[in-house]
């Protein structure tokens, strides 16, 4: 959301949307794959409670309905089909949820995903086939009915769908469906950001129907307090710094709060406390979080300390993989794949040492033209103006090695007489080598050898059979010997190679 000023529910729609964003511009291992099944979990954990409220909530409504219809009836009335409407779209993101989790095989024996770093689902479900635009349409539907039924806008209660609409790296623009479920998106990022809406629809609802009740009761409801502490990230790259909210929820824009963190009193931003502590040292650390505030029913100072929450402190990686082998061979185009995982493949920086790269996102082709090492480097701007050194990853540099000369595919043995006159010159290829690099034969001596006659020896200078060759060729007789030395032959490397290998064969 953005613009206007945010009730503290608002805020924790917007802080949570931002968890899962900042957490998939890091690195995908194990670790940051559980993070997000604990985010996961705190929001069905949420989304749970909050049923149990509404239907405290609705009770209460129904009792006033019952005992003063006529003042009642109308708001009763829309907060029941703010429940519909609610229920409705909750139970549509769900069976979207159940197509992603069956289409890859399930939860596993933890109640996990089988294939939670599954990165292709998303995309290929959500925007290749628009079930992502689907999605948006029925969200933006029901926010504008249930804001309809108080007189209010979508914003208002905290279901507008917002996104930058232009891609700030490639500056095109983007759908909503694509910045949420676009390439790169691991399958547990994705059902945890469909939980998050469904947390947003079942936060509008209790908005629209808690204010109906006000409306018509004239007072609050205010029936349970939670204190919860979300970090923006479990996993965070050394240099980086980490970050946490820290309020209550189920509260009211009313109540003030105190928050702290082993003992220290947190700033406070509309409800929100504020905790941040520098990522200097690699390692695991776990810190917990206190909310106390007074309640406006009993005027006592009642205070809630979160679970204790754990994050961890990590070196940059970058993946830098060869697309041949861990060679960079000269004067050839050696293709390199790179990514880090989390990290759009747009927004790294690649460089080599000891040669030339080219290529973007994710694809290059790596040059080098001597010596016997080159650097892949690997950087991204992992935060706002901050560049960092993901990882840099070393080769060894060869020279393409020679090729083999060969007449008629063979090297020795027996040739038809019919082949030895229908071959016109000899080759020269690279046996079991990973790039496909074309050499031309470009001279060569020759000895003929016939039977009780002298050796006939003729050379090529430019790899050609010349017609003198072609008529000895004409003439051998069966057991008659063709013996090709002095090999030289050029490649698409642009180097010139004397062939060390003799082709001698014999007519059949």
């Amino acid at each position: 959301m953005a613009g206007g000023k945010e009730t503290p529910r608002q805020k924790m729609i917007g802080i949570m949307y931002l968890v899962l964003m900042a957490m998939l511009a890091l690195n995908v291992s194990n670790t940051v794959l559980d993070a997000f099944k604990t985010v996961r979990d705190g929001l069905e954990k949420s989304n749970d409670n909050m049923n149990d409220r509404l239907k405290f909530i609705m009770t209460l409504f129904k009792n006033y309905y019952d005992n003063a219809p006529k003042k009642a009836e109308v708001n009763y009335n829309k907060a029941q089909e703010a429940k519909k409407i609610g229920d409705g779209i909750v139970a549509e993101i769900e069976k979207l949820k159940q197509e992603l989790i069956t289409e890859t095989n399930g939860l596993d024996e933890n109640g996990d995903l089988k294939k939670r770093d599954d990165l292709g689902i998303s995309y290929k479900e959500l925007v290749e086939e628009k079930k992502g635009d689907v999605l948006q349409e029925k969200i933006n539907a029901a926010a504008n009915k249930m804001a309809a039924l108080i007189g209010l806008t979508p914003k208002a209660i905290g279901l507008e769908l917002s996104w930058p609409e232009v891609n700030p790296s490639t500056k095109t623009k983007q759908s909503w469906a694509n910045y949420n479920f676009g390439e790169g998106k691991p399958l547990t990022s994705t059902i945890t950001l469909l939980s998050k809406f469904q947390n947003d629809a079942k936060n509008a609802e209790a908005y629209v129907i808690n204010k109906l009740y006000q409306e018509t009761t004239g007072g609050g409801v205010v029936d349970s307090y939670r204190a919860v502490a979300v970090a923006k990230s479990s996993y965070i790259l050394a240099g980086q710094t980490y970050e946490a909210d820290v309020f209550l929820t189920a509260g009211s824009s009313s109540i003030p709060i105190t928050a702290t963190v082993n003992g220290s009193t947190l700033p406070n931003d509309d409800g929100v406390g504020k905790y941040k502590s520098g990522g200097t040292k690699e390692g695991v650390y776990k810190w917990t979080g206190t909310v106390s505030f007074k309640d406006p029913t009993s005027g006592e100072i009642k205070s809630f300390t979160t679970d204790p929450i754990e994050y961890q402190v990590a070196r940059p990686s970058a993946v830098v993989s060869p697309d041949k082998m861990n060679v960079f061979y000269m004067g050839v185009a050696n293709p390199v794949s790179v990514s880090a995982p989390g990290i759009a493949k747009e927004k790294l920086k690649v460089s080599v040492s000891g040669g030339s790269i080219t290529g973007a996102n994710g694809n290059y082709v790596v040059r080098v033209t001597g010596g016997s090492e080159a650097t892949v480097t690997v950087s991204a701007e992992i935060e706002k103006g901050k560049t960092q050194v993901l990882g840099a990853t070393k080769f060894r540099v060869k020279k393409v090695p020679d090729p083999i000369a060969t007449f008629a595919n063979k090297v020795s043995g027996r040739v038809a007489l019919s082949t030895i006159k229908s071959t016109n010159r000899l080759e020269a290829e690279l046996k079991d080598f990973d790039f496909d690099l074309k050499f031309t034969v470009t001279k060569f001596t020759v000895v003929f050898g016939k039977y009780r006659q002298d050796p006939i020896i003729m050379q090529s200078s430019d790899g050609s059979f010349t017609s003198d060759i072609k008529r000895i060729m004409g003439s051998l007789a069966a057991g008659d010997i063709l013996t090709f030395q002095n090999i030289e032959a050029y490649g698409e490397d642009k180097t010139t190679r004397k062939l060390e290998n003799v082709v001698s064969v014999s007519a059949n």
